[in-house]
């Protein structure tokens, strides 16, 4: 089976890519990698846009975090010691895969590579960007999201479980259509929230049981006959970046992001 991998490229999506890799060798033929924080919107534009919608202190933090990350690789490296999630960057040439960047995934070049790549399955992992009707089409398309669907469709699903006072997340891999999170169910599973968690803590949790779920959604592909669960969109939930309001109901819910010493756990 020839496997083309669409992403947006964090310490979690990297987590599930390599396992990919590593449970499937030779068969993931390629990469693509978003290159925009919101799609259509430059950097400069869509940080101007996160600033109005979440305020400073949230951009603020987004930002430590991607410095928090790179940072750590780098001591990593300094001090010889492997990290345990490998970039893109070391990706390609650990496995030997083409990785390609993207604005728009959607865009005529995109697709022409795709299709040059002769797809069998497509898997988004964390793609920050909506896939249209002619991407699917290329080839059967799924999308692993972090959360329990239909409820927390959208973005930053950790943030709004927690804000919420939800008890229990989970896993969805689903089947793409032309909008976000709303395709026909193929995998689910739960993972209990406790109140020592934090956002680095799902994460973490999500990418793990993610990456062991991927691999079972490949299996279940290409032994045919994989299962379709329509969603249930009386119980369904939309979420955008959170504002102040949402992140000051966080706070008081006792949310917390994690530390660096989380992360370093992690890597």
């Amino acid at each position: 089976m020839r496997i083309v991998i669409l992403t947006y490229e964090s310490l979690y999506s990297n987590l599930m890519t390599e396992r990919l890799l590593q449970e499937f060798p030779g068969q993931v033929v390629g990469i693509v990698r978003s290159e925009c924080l919101i799609h259509g919107k430059s950097l400069p534009q869509g940080l101007l846009y996160l600033l109005r919608r979440s305020g400073l202190r949230f951009v603020g933090r987004k930002a430590l975090e991607l410095f928090q990350s790179r940072a750590t690789a780098i001591i990593f490296r300094l001090l010889g010691r492997r990290a345990k999630i490998n970039s893109l960057r070391h990706i390609r040439p650990m496995y030997h895969v083409p990785i390609i960047g993207s604005t728009n995934v959607n865009s005529p070049e995109t697709l022409q590579q795709i299709k040059d790549w002769q797809p069998d399955l497509i898997l988004s992992v964390y793609l920050n960007q909506l896939i249209k009707r002619d991407l699917i089409n290329l080839a059967p398309t799924l999308n692993i999201h972090p959360a329990l669907l239909p409820r927390h469709r959208g973005l930053f699903p950790y943030f709004w479980v927690i804000a919420n006072g939800d008890k229990e997340t989970g896993v969805t891999i689903h089947w793409v259509d032309e909008k976000f999170d709303t395709g026909d169910l193929l995998l689910q599973e739960r993972i209990p929230v406790t109140p020592s968690d934090t956002i680095s803590s799902l994460s973490y949790k999500s990418a793990q049981l993610g990456a062991d779920m991927l691999v079972k959604a490949v299996n279940l592909i290409a032994a045919g006959n994989p299962p379709h669960l329509t969603q249930d969109n009386s119980q369904a939930s939309y979420h955008t970046w959170p504002t102040p309001a949402d992140q000051r109901r966080f706070r008081q819910l006792g949310g917390q992001y994690g530390t660096i010493f989380e992360l370093w756990k992690h890597m």
